[in-house]
């Protein structure tokens, strides 16, 4: 067995993206995290593709990607404690604090919230790659 190849991103660097490109970043990164948790969990955060979700974010003023960022960091706790992946790291309620401060923040908030949330599936994928047998030694 084989950990998924879940794209490493850093979380520095999807920070400074989201800021620089004024948070034009965020659909690429979000579009990114939704076929990750697919490839990890076999489902999105809110059990919608990433296009309908994004349409509801817009739809809603972004209220809806409150939601989105909540079960983001729900699904990542759920999959690391569901896998024995040590103790669990649910910052779903610091993703919702952030995101509601976003609107009086410009959205910087929810550009640190992403950049948690990466940092977090980062840290679940090396605990899963980490508890894998090496292929080393053993016959193909």
């Amino acid at each position: 067995m084989t950990a998924p190849t879940i794209q490493r991103r850093e979380p520095a660097l999807v920070l400074v993206l989201s800021v620089v490109t004024f948070g034009l970043y965020l659909p690429f990164w979000y579009h990114g995290i939704y076929e990750d948790l697919k490839a990890l969990d076999g489902r999105t955060p809110t059990g919608h593709g990433f296009w309908l979700d994004f349409l509801f974010v817009i739809l809603t003023f972004a209220i809806y990607g409150i939601w989105v960022d909540y079960q983001i960091s729900q699904q990542i706790a759920e999959f690391e404690e569901r896998n024995g992946l040590g103790p669990a790291q649910d910052t779903s309620i610091i993703a919702v604090i952030l995101d509601v401060a976003s609107y009086a923040t410009v959205f910087v908030t929810n550009f640190i919230t992403s950049a948690i949330q990466q940092d977090q599936l980062n840290r679940v994928v090396e605990k899963l790659e980490s508890r894998l047998p090496s292929d080393a030694g053993l016959p193909a």
